[in-house]
């Protein structure tokens, strides 16, 4: 039978803890990460991001490189209901059309009002407004955790 990715995570901390001769309450204290957590990856209930991977394996002196490794070498089947990560392709076509509809959108707006914009404070104003919303969905979308 397949491991998940959580079962492989999972059994990963337990023996790396277990060989160290830690309880989880210790891993917790020494890792600044809640007991809860900790419980919930020994249980198979998450998987956590890199950052608290490496930060248990420097504690329990396990090489994160080498667990990522194998992970990468499993074909993990994805349970229903995770969610996954965009490629870098479908990120750069989905930040193309959300730059089109935002632009189209702040023309039609412009387009219907007669009266708008009345001064060119209020044009750069709402130019602003447009490119601060783009680069707030946009940064949202690139980040690395997303």
């Amino acid at each position: 039978m397949q491991k998940t990715l959580k079962e492989m995570t999972a059994s990963w901390l337990r023996d790396g803890r277990l060989s160290k001769g830690l309880t989880q309450k210790e891993l917790s204290e020494r890792s600044h990460i809640s007991m809860r957590s900790i419980q919930r990856i020994e249980n198979g209930e998450l998987v956590p991001r890199s950052h608290t991977l490496k930060t248990l394996a420097k504690i329990l002196e396990l090489s994160f490189e080498d667990f990522m490794k194998s992970a990468r070498e499993q074909e993990f089947t994805i349970p229903q209901g995770e969610p996954t990560s965009l490629t870098k392709p479908q990120r750069l076509v989905l930040s193309a059309g959300i730059s089109l509809v935002i632009i189209v959108l702040a023309f039609a707006f412009v387009a219907q009002s007669p009266n708008f914009p009345e001064t060119t404070f209020e044009l750069f104003i709402f130019v602003s407004a447009m490119l601060t919303l783009m680069t707030g969905i946009l940064f949202l979308l690139w980040r690395k955790n997303a």
